[in-house]
């Protein structure tokens, strides 16, 4: 996991980093003493996570994460801060903000933000996450695995789960059953999840309407396309274009 610190006071940079790397050692973490430090490593790189402190000097993180927050709609915001005030959280909760954490924050705060953040990034990127605590034998657990292989390199055509069942040999209830249970979700979610998160890659090419996206993307219906993106990202296509590509 890719994140970025940033606060301007160093010692909370260093004891936060120190925290995040015994909980986790394989993390990659940069760190920003300031609201355009913060701004140029956002602008030149995909975080999975930011934890930004909300006063900075030039700007506050929140006014950071407004303009950056439509080029980086996959990262995670955790808000830090020593201002409890319900205009900052509201304000936070409004730009799609993960957490908004008092300091200082504990290990455990820290492991359960961590553990947010991992199924929300899942969940964006369509990732397949099988609870294989559950009763299951192996081959019923591959029958799931199978279907997402085939999901991932067929989501451009109008495939839904009768066509997968029955490549795989069962019928659409069963495999539907199986992913509930082992992934909770529906698998109609499932291949939706994929295909949007397919669609921020599509849309950020240059002279890729939303008609053509909608296409690449598997849908007969552009308008379709349009409110299940609005739905999942809180903008509509030709909204992210207009401001991504500005």
């Amino acid at each position: 996991m890719k994140i970025i610190i940033a606060d301007d006071e160093k010692y909370v940079r260093f004891e936060l980093k120190e925290l995040l790397l015994e909980i986790r050692s394989d993390l990659q973490i940069s760190e920003a003493a300031n609201g355009s430090q913060l701004l140029d490593g956002l602008n030149n790189s995909i975080f999975d996570a930011a934890f930004i402190d909300i006063k900075m000097p030039g700007f506050s993180g929140l006014e950071a994460i407004e303009k950056v927050v439509l080029r980086n709609l996959n990262t995670e915001w955790i808000i830090l801060t020593g201002y409890s005030e319900f205009e900052y959280a509201k304000k936070a909760i409004n730009l799609g903000v993960t957490e908004y954490l008092l300091k200082p924050v504990s290990r455990k705060e820290l492991e359960e933000t961590l553990s947010k953040v991992d199924k929300n990034l899942a969940h964006k990127s369509g990732k397949l996450i099988i609870d294989e605590s559950l009763d299951g034998s192996d081959s019923v657990v591959q029958l799931v695995r199978s279907a997402d292989r085939i999901i991932r390199e067929r989501y451009s055509e109008q495939i839904g789960v009768s066509q997968i069942a029955d490549e795989l040999g069962i019928t659409p209830n069963y495999l539907s059953t199986l992913y509930r249970k082992f992934t909770n979700k529906t698998f109609s979610r499932h291949i939706t999840n994929i295909r949007l998160a397919k669609a921020l890659e599509i849309l950020k090419q240059q002279g890729t309407s939303v008609k053509e996206a909608s296409q690449l993307l598997g849908y007969s219906s552009s308008r379709h396309f349009a409110r299940l993106f609005r739905e999942y990202y809180n903008i509509s296509p030709s909204e992210y274009i207009q401001k991504y590509r500005n």
